[in-house]
């Protein structure tokens, strides 16, 4: 399916003004720019008319297959007008010309990476990354992203190589300190993760809360609730107002068992930001739920209604504990509310 495509006529011109910049490549763009059929299809997309410009690159690209802007433009168009998988092979074409040539560019890499990642295409994408990262030994980003995309796909080993080269090639970037950090919660190694975030707390002190907060939900993703706990208390001594913190801690505290103390700390996340107090109401009552404490689900989606009245979707909530819980007559209510809420015309 082609992504969704909003009005936006400056893409194809920013996409190609990238390319054009780059020097090796700059004389034989400009050649090109005065022909005809290039600039009607480069009208077609700027116009939305994706599918109409694809057999016009095609052209270009059979008349001139040196010219690697018209096969860059063919791939875009073809995602644009939802043959991703023809794009695709266009961007591998590209890509492997680039390999081959050694001249890296990195726009048919950028391409792939996302198009495999949107994919969720874990092989395609590590082979991307593997033979970008062969080409550009030196290259950080791509080594990132090569990490992150073993990461991704279960393979902490090597992503734990790769990281540990880039804190030994950085050792003051914090990012590469969390990155190792997370690749050790991933190996089932929370003490190590913890000393891999403290090293970057080390680096940027102001940055300390942020740093904890992440490795708080990696923590509790990972099934160590009490030390997440513990991560995100200390992420509140730096920002004692923020609520994700407070909303943090009571999944940790739902996950030991302990719901009142729970909704504690949703109550506080809900003081602290009461534009967003329905939906930390949400969350917990459907964590109550997944926990079985139905009737104190119940409790925090009657909170939800109130902060919410117009929502259906927290009444429809209140209605499943409500049955979950065996009362059925207010189950049978909270529903009639749902209903009449989706009913109306009036936006919720």
């Amino acid at each position: 399916m082609p992504r969704e495509t909003k009005p936006f006529p400056g893409l194809f011109s920013q996409r190609l003004f990238r390319f054009i910049k780059v020097p090796s490549l700059h004389s034989t763009i400009t050649a090109h720019s005065s022909s005809r059929d290039r600039n009607r299809a480069d009208d077609l997309m700027k116009a939305g008319r994706f599918a109409e410009a694809v057999p016009i690159y095609r052209r270009l690209v059979q008349t001139s297959p040196e010219e690697d802007s018209h096969l860059l433009a063919l791939a875009w168009a073809l995602h644009d007008s939802g043959e991703s998988d023809e794009a695709v092979a266009c961007f591998e074409q590209l890509f492997r010309k680039e390999l081959a040539r050694g001249l890296f560019t990195g726009f048919a890499y950028d391409e792939l990476v996302r198009i495999y990642r949107e994919r969720n295409n874990g092989e395609a994408l590590i082979s991307v990354c593997e033979r970008a990262a062969a080409a550009q030994p030196e290259d950080v980003g791509i080594l990132q992203t090569l990490g992150e995309s073993y990461l991704s796909t279960g393979m902490a080993a090597e992503a734990a190589g790769v990281f540990e080269k880039l804190t030994e090639r950085e050792p003051d970037a914090p990012g590469h300190w969390c990155s190792l950090g997370d690749v050790r919660l991933a190996e089932g190694d929370p003490g190590r993760a913890e000393t891999a975030y403290n090293r970057a707390m080390k680096i940027d002190p102001a940055a300390a809360a942020v740093f904890l907060n992440r490795l708080a939900a990696g923590l509790l993703r990972s099934g160590f609730p009490e030390r997440a706990a513990k991560a995100w208390e200390k992420s509140l001594k730096a920002c004692p107002d923020e609520p994700l913190a407070w909303a943090g801690i009571g999944d940790c505290l739902l996950c030991l068992g302990k719901p009142d103390a729970a909704a504690e700390a949703y109550g506080r996340a809900a003081e602290l930001r009461p534009v967003s107090a329905a939906a930390f109401w949400n969350r917990l009552g459907r964590g109550l739920f997944r926990e079985g404490f139905h009737s104190r689900a119940a409790e925090a989606f009657i909170k939800a209604v109130a902060a919410e009245p117009g929502n259906p979707l927290h009444a429809l909530r209140l209605a499943q504990s409500y049955a979950a819980d065996g009362r059925n007559g207010l189950a049978a209510e909270a529903l009639r509310r749902a209903d009449a809420l989706k009913s109306s015309p009036t936006d919720h």
